[in-house]
Parts: C-alpha cells; sequence; structure tokens
C-alpha cells in the first residue's frame, strides 16, 4: 500500500510540474507575442525618403522609438541631448504610417540643429515644410498632409501679422494632390 500511494503522489506531482511548466511556456510565448514591438527598424528607410528629397540630418544624430513620447499635433517627436549627442525621440504616433513617421522627421528637421523649445513661429515654419516638402521627402498619405496643412493653419493663426510677412496664408497653399 505505502508503495502504492507513493507511486501515485510521485505521479501527481509530475503531473504538476508538467502543468506549470506548460503555462510557464505559454506565459513567456505571450509576452513575446504582446511585447511592445520594436519600431527602429522602420526609421532608416525614412531617413533615406528625406535624404533623398535633400532633407539630411547630421551623422552624430540619434533617432530612438520612446512609447513615452507624445504627440501633440503634427509634432511627434523631442529632441533632447542624451550624453552630449542629439537623440530624436519618436512617439509611437509617427509610426502610424509610413507618411506619418517621413512627416514627423520633416517637421523636426529644420529644428534639430540645436535641441531648445521652439516657438510658434518655428513650429509653423515646420508645418510648412511638412505641406510643402512632404510629397517629395515620401508623405503619400492623404490624411497626414491634410493634417499638416491643418496644423499650418492653426499655429499661422496664433503668429502676430507683422511675423507672418515671410509666410504664406493658409489659403493661398497649392491644393493637394488627389
Amino acid at each position: 500500500m505505502v508503495a502504492a500511494e507513493s507511486a501515485a503522489r510521485a505521479s501527481v506531482r509530475a503531473g504538476s510540474a508538467r502543468r506549470a511548466a506548460i503555462l510557464l511556456g505559454v506565459a513567456l510565448a505571450a509576452c513575446a507575442s504582446f511585447g511592445r514591438p520594436d519600431r527602429n527598424a522602420e526609421i532608416p528607410p525614412a531617413l533615406a525618403d528625406l535624404a533623398r528629397a535633400g532633407f539630411s540630418f547630421d551623422a552624430d544624430v540619434r533617432f530612438v522609438h520612446d512609447p513615452m513620447t507624445v504627440c501633440d499635433g503634427l509634432t511627434c517627436a523631442d529632441l533632447v541631448l542624451i550624453d552630449e549627442r542629439r537623440t530624436i525621440r519618436l512617439a509611437n504616433g509617427a509610426f502610424e504610417s509610413p507618411s506619418r513617421l517621413r512627416a514627423t522627421l520633416l517637421e523636426i528637421w529644420p529644428r534639430y540643429a540645436l535641441p531648445r523649445h521652439s516657438d510658434v513661429p518655428d513650429l509653423t515654419r515646420a508645418a510648412l515644410l511638412v505641406v510643402t516638402d512632404g510629397a517629395r521627402a515620401g508623405v503619400r498619405d492623404p490624411e497626414v498632409m491634410s493634417s499638416a496643412r491643418f496644423y499650418y493653419r492653426q499655429l499661422w493663426n496664433q503668429i502676430p501679422p507683422a511675423s507672418r510677412a515671410n509666410l504664406p496664408a493658409p489659403d493661398a497653399l497649392p491644393a493637394l494632390a488627389r
């Protein structure tokens, strides 16, 4: 009887260990499947498109996907200094589509030379750059181009009239190509 009980207990322990191993395997697979995707591989092709259009970043600038960075209108990137190196952190929203990523990079291009907070005229000029040169830099999504035009209008309206002299009125921009 004792040997039979001992064998039964060993069988139960082995079954419990197998179930625990299976559950652990399922949990690890779920973590791998549902983990945060690495979007950094999408950045080099977008940079290449911008470079072909004449918008190159300096070689020392680092680009990283940062889920903690947030979009504010058209702006989906932050420029920071990390270990004395310029780093452009790209928000999740920048990766909504290839066009959105290119628009985000093009929007920050005129402002990346010096890490500082931009003022409304700088942001307006950056939105205008996306509107005027976005298609040439690979921004193909009409919704992204429409958003750029919308934010340009919003920012342009915030600038004092005297500061608008070198910026086209939103209504004077060429129509979107469909």
